[in-house]
């Protein structure tokens, strides 16, 4: 049966209450293509590791490093980010981190580079002088080639969680590097087949859908 739901605002379905103290702030980035349970456990590890009060997702449309795939839409993709949401509160429902899903990069279609996403919301995210931008410890070797490196130099904060503790970091960028435990879920593997890998409400959503071969 159908599921696509009706798109929402440029920053999502889930907004944090107004408050007067501004809260902790991270993005995340990704394809999410699809997102799996250890993207879901990492939203629990910035919450619990990091002190993250406040995580932005922003999937993106065309990768710069994956430009000759084929995701799934970007609707479809960004559905199963709300989905999984849903999933995340329900596995830890502990947590108080409140969670938003930003269409950004699909409403501005063309190639996804960080460092236009970065101009686009600093003003809003930044904390103390720099963005939090989550990222895996597979990227460390990859940061210098990112589009308009020196800006991200710059103006944001990389808060790497690592399963090898302190790497070497040869870019010059600002890395915190978080201690965090291994959960082997990967993409790639759900697109193979091995749906095991989803979140309840983001495996029915793929289901109904017959997405990735489902």
């Amino acid at each position: 049966r159908e599921r696509r739901r009706k798109m929402g605002s440029h920053l999502g379905w889930i907004r944090m209450p107004i408050t007067e103290t501004k809260l902790k702030t991270a993005l995340l980035g990704g394809t999410f293509n699809p997102v799996h349970l250890g993207h879901v456990h990492l939203f629990h590890e910035a919450y619990e590791k990091a002190g993250i009060q406040r995580l932005v997702l922003i999937p993106a449309y065309l990768s710069n490093f994956k430009r000759e795939s084929h995701p799934v839409s970007f609707e479809d993709r960004a559905e199963m980010l709300r989905l999984a949401i849903e999933d995340y509160h329900s596995l830890y429902p502990e947590d108080e981190l409140s969670i938003e899903v930003s269409l950004f990069e699909g409403e501005r279609k063309g190639i996804s580079y960080t460092s236009e996403t970065i101009k686009a919301f600093f003003d809003e995210y930044e904390d103390e002088g720099k963005v939090n931008f989550i990222i895996g410890d597979d990227i460390i070797a990859k940061l210098s080639f990112w589009h308009d490196f020196e800006y991200l130099k710059e103006h944001v904060r990389f808060l790497c969680f690592t399963r090898f503790g302190i790497m070497e970091n040869d870019s010059g960028a600002d890395v915190v590097f978080i201690e965090s435990s291994v959960y082997h879920a990967s993409s790639s593997e759900v697109r193979a087949g091995d749906m095991s890998m989803l979140s309840e409400r983001v495996g029915e959503y793929v289901r109904d859908n017959k997405l990735y071969g489902a």
